[in-house]
């Protein structure tokens, strides 16, 4: 089968440029199914940067300098670490809502696709915003640094306001995963050989995907366990309602991320929903009762899920109280 997609592809002028991309594979493989259930997410942030190189001979320290490597700090800037925050933020929404492939591409389910495409234009909006706010305190900046740096202050390490505007870029485009049927006209034995590949890559993605959901909902139902645990004085722990809504999100939108139809995790989740239902975070802080009975389910839900995840990958979860 030939499989295409009709999909928003640059944000980079326009956000609603809508253009047919490229076949995908054109066989049966457990990676074909994959590739007609999501798209690829390609993502850039650019940001002003605010460290230099100072020569160690500006440096007096008792030691050997062509051991000493040096930075100095341009801009001390709220306003800029505002910017930096919200990009921690849009990163781990992408890194929360999307599924594993490789470094710097984001595999997004195509059931997600309208909800990432506006929440990335109300992030894109207010990065604007707090970019404006930071080029408004942009010439008072310089002027403090010159007086912090002093002899270490070099007026060509900041450029005009127009310029650092034009460093802050927030960009993504919608692209397919496939073999170009130009090559096809160019070399058969090419267009094979990359139609392998193309296999290849997205059959290990499968297996990836699978492992990271189990995985992450194992670990999302074991950190709520451990949090519905006693203290060592009897005393109930400090429950957080980020705790139980990080597995409420998981489990909100698994129907649309269960790309791979894993039916052994489906089975998990649906036991999850029905302990949940109805229970919120006051009752489990609150009610014993309750508290007990989500606890003990979740502790036979994680013995089940270790059972599910045979093999852990080098994945990282953010599973912090904060």
């Amino acid at each position: 089968m030939v499989l295409k997609y009709r999909v928003k592809t640059s944000h980079y002028i326009k956000e609603d440029k809508i253009a047919t991309a490229l076949p995908i594979l054109d066989i049966q493989e457990p990676g074909a199914d994959l590739a007609r259930k999501t798209v690829f997410i390609k993502f850039h942030l650019g940001l002003l940067g605010i460290s230099r190189k100072v020569s160690s001979s500006q440096v007096e320290v008792d030691a050997d300098k062509e051991l000493i490597r040096v930075a100095k700090t341009l801009l001390d800037s709220p306003e800029l670490q505002a910017i930096r925050t919200l990009d921690g933020d849009v990163r781990r929404f992408l890194y929360d809502t999307c599924l594993p492939f490789e470094a710097g591409i984001h595999l997004l389910p195509l059931g997600l696709l309208e909800t990432v495409d506006k929440t990335l234009c109300e992030f894109k909006e207010k990065r604007r915003e707090l970019v404006e706010v930071f080029l408004a305190a942009y010439p008072r900046l310089c002027q403090e640094a010159a007086g912090r740096l002093r002899t270490l202050h070099n007026p060509a390490d900041y450029p005009p306001v127009e310029e650092v505007r034009s460093r802050f870029t927030f960009s993504w485009q919608y692209v397919s995963y496939g073999v170009p049927e130009q090559l096809r006209e160019i070399s058969a034995r090419m267009f094979q050989t990359e139609r392998e590949k193309a296999v290849q890559a997205m059959s290990e993605a499968c297996a990836e995907v699978q492992q990271v959901m189990r995985a992450s909902l194992l670990e999302l139902v074991s950190h709520l366990r451990d949090r519905l645990a006693d203290q060592p004085d009897g005393k109930p722990q400090r429950l957080r309602e980020s705790t139980l809504q990080k597995l409420r999100d998981f489990l909100g939108t698994f129907d649309l991320r269960n790309v791979v139809d894993d039916q052994e995790l489906k089975e998990q989740v649906d036991k999850a929903r029905a302990l949940l239902e109805g229970v919120s975070t006051d009752a489990l802080r609150n009610m014993p009762l309750i508290r007990a009975q989500v606890r003990e389910g979740m502790a036979d839900l994680a013995a089940q899920m270790d059972v599910l995840v045979n093999d852990r990958i080098s994945r990282k979860f953010r599973f912090d109280e904060a």
